[in-house]
């Protein structure tokens, strides 16, 4: 087996290549070596990127944005990872690998019905809307944020709100000025943390479609993560079509979370911004995770 090509990716996800080479002459290996091509054919997007570079050979040459492409065709870093798990294990990659890519592959939200999926609709137009009326240029992060709100006027009274908020790059220098590395993820501190709020109707709309009665809810957090799913499912639909790239210039990172940043927030934007390439090791520390 010719290793030259992919030799260093693989190196990339742990895999020892000198036990891949010993291992073609072993009748069992190659065995598992067939299943986890198989794995590997049966990955979610590696049909697509075949496709993919069909399109550059068929072009002549690689352009700037196929790569861009091919690792969204599967979803990120973290779905290659994923992708070559079985050949990791196969030749001598660590155990465990990144618990933070492991837990993004294994993390999958879907919209399992016509009330999530019409909700996520919802969702993308608002944010396109609200992003294409944001009045600054240099938008450099955006973050979405849910949370229930309890009034003073007693139990009943209890609502939802799902903001959007923006920091730009002047803003995100000054705080970075002071020294603080996870300064610029301090959304307090951003241009305008809070620069418009989803109308309550399309949420009413959700919760009636989902049972979901805000004043006699058993478990509040079930709720807000099911919102961040179809959030999740909104944002990765967004990036497929470029938007912020065709708006601001550039793929901006998109927090999925409310103030007190945890893992559960560190899975939710490696899936939802397909990887952690937009991130930085202070980002990953305020969630309480590690990134390699």
């Amino acid at each position: 087996m010719d290793l030259s090509g992919i030799g260093g990716l693989l190196k990339n996800f742990g895999v020892d290549l000198d036990a891949v080479q010993e291992a073609m002459n072993d009748p069992e290996a190659q065995e598992q070596i067939a299943a986890a091509q198989n794995q590997m054919m049966q990955a979610p997007g590696f049909a697509d990127m075949l496709g993919k570079l069909d399109g550059i050979a068929a072009q002549g040459g690689i352009m700037p944005d196929d790569l861009d492409g091919m690792l969204e065709s599967l979803g990120g870093m973290a779905g290659i990872g994923n992708m070559l798990g079985g050949m990791g294990s196969l030749f001598g990659a660590e155990s465990g690998g990144n618990a933070l890519d492991e837990a993004a592959a294994e993390y999958e939200p879907e919209a399992y019905d016509a009330g999530d999926r019409a909700f996520v609709t919802e969702l993308k137009a608002w944010l396109k809307d609200t992003l294409t009326d944001i009045p600054a240029a240099d938008v450099c992060m955006l973050e979405i944020g849910y949370r229930l709100t309890h009034t003073d006027e007693g139990a009943e009274a209890v609502t939802g709100e799902l903001r959007l908020g923006y920091n730009t790059a002047q803003t995100d220098a000054e705080n970075c000025a002071n020294g603080q590395a996870d300064a610029r993820w301090k959304t307090a501190l951003w241009t305008d943390s809070s620069f418009r709020l989803l109308d309550q109707e399309p949420l009413a709309d959700w919760y009636e479609s989902q049972g979901y009665e805000l004043s006699a809810l058993d478990d509040e957090d079930e709720l807000i993560q099911r919102v961040y799913d179809l959030a999740v499912l909104a944002v990765t639909e967004l990036h497929r079509e470029r938007f912020t790239e065709q708006h601001f210039g550039k793929k901006l990172p998109v927090v999925i979370g409310d103030d007190a940043y945890d893992e559960k927030t560190a899975v939710r934007v490696v899936k939802a911004n397909g990887g952690k390439e937009l991130f930085d090791k202070a980002f990953f520390a305020l969630c309480g995770t590690e990134c390699d």
